[in-house]
């Protein structure tokens, strides 16, 4: 059976890195890298240090509106599954990669799989979320991370037998590199003490696109900067973003390129604990046992908030800095969180193959 698997950002490799060596070894396996932000040799990093084999097709789309990104997006990956005949296309996540391969794969009929299906952060001004209800809806098989994503299919109205509940393959990931990212040297190029800084990222839109939420959050990281050493490995549109509308970084602020996979996986495991908007980080945090503070109004990982190991602090500078100060102050609440039980665990990988030998290569 030929199956095509669309990825094109830094998340969606990371969290198929321990899939796609194993779907060479068990079907006529191709990989199509979009590019949807990065070129491939701005991502050859994520491929050595995951140990994964270069695509067998490159879209080099690049930047651009959401439009532009999925309509180019579309044609391209139309265009490959017609010329290898693919029969199943596998997307992960919530980008516009894998919206555009779910919609050119749904509109020829070819079987679609998503993996990490049924996220919700409820809010539709998200264009992520935007993209996870169309491909969830789109997708003849969905793979789930846990019993609330499952749910929310359900309520959906999205037939149970379609479902399967497996976990999070970017803890696999986690899992997988742990040991190799201890030999990271990255705190000492950096002349960070483990345990002695904070680690941010920030880079989704519904915070970079509004002016007042982005000098409110960076408002209150430049005032917390003067308290205690934060690290900022920053992503090219928020550096954009933040230059444009004129917001400067207090000179504290340790600002770097981003990293690849095994020293940023080196930097989270030895933070006091993490600043962030994005999901991919909020399961990793919780997986290493350090606190994830979410810089958001909602998220699509509730387990994870229900069961108090991270926390959902909001946007606005009161709510921020009162949050952080306070978990500064008190070393017994940081521990307390540290040693929640993470509900998450590691797997999914397998679980995964296994439904597919079963159920749909089977039919190859």
């Amino acid at each position: 059976m030929k199956v095509l698997t669309v990825l094109g950002t830094r998340p969606e490799i990371i969290k198929l890195s321990s899939l796609v060596p194993l779907l060479d070894k068990r079907c006529d396996h191709l990989l199509l890298h979009t590019g949807q932000h990065y070129s491939f040799q701005m991502d050859k990093v994520f491929f050595k240090e995951l140990n994964l084999r270069k695509p067998d097709y490159l879209l080099e789309v690049g930047s651009g509106t959401h439009a532009y990104q999925t309509g180019t997006m579309m044609m391209g990956i139309e265009r490959i599954i017609r010329k290898t005949g693919s029969e199943v296309v596998i997307v992960q996540g919530d980008t516009n990669s894998t919206l555009a391969g779910a919609l050119a794969a749904s509109k020829l009929g070819v079987r679609l799989i998503h993996i990490e299906s049924g996220c919700r952060s409820f809010n539709r001004h998200a264009p992520e979320e935007i993209n996870r209800v169309l491909v969830d809806h789109c997708a003849d098989l969905l793979f789930t991370p846990d019993k609330i994503t499952y749910e929310n299919l359900l309520q959906e109205g999205i037939d149970s037998q379609r479902i399967r509940m497996v976990g999070d393959t970017s803890l696999d990931a986690v899992l997988r590199n742990k040991a190799l990212a201890q030999k990271s040297r990255i705190l000492e190029k950096l002349a960070l003490l483990s345990g002695k800084y904070l680690l941010l990222t920030l880079h989704r839109a519904e915070t970079t696109d509004e002016v007042v939420i982005l000098k409110d959050v960076f408002q209150a990281i430049n005032d917390l900067s003067i308290l205690t050493p934060i690290v900022f490995p920053i992503h090219p549109r928020t550096q954009a973003v933040l230059k444009k509308v004129g917001i400067s970084l207090a000179p504290q602020i340790k600002l770097i390129a981003p990293l690849g996979y095994i020293d940023f996986l080196k930097l989270m495991s030895e933070a006091n604990f993490i600043l962030t908007d994005s999901g991919g980080i909020q399961t990793e945090g919780a997986l290493l046992n350090v606190p994830c503070l979410i810089l958001r109004k909602e998220t699509e990982w509730k387990e994870l908030v229900n069961v108090g190991k991270n926390l959902l602090i909001g946007v606005s500078y009161r709510s921020i800095i009162s949050k952080i100060k306070e978990l500064l102050r008190d070393k017994a609440e940081l521990e307390r969180l540290r040693f929640i039980p993470c509900p998450l665990s590691g797997g999914a990988t397998e679980k995964i193959l296994d439904v597919l030998m079963k159920e749909v290569f089977k039919d190859g």
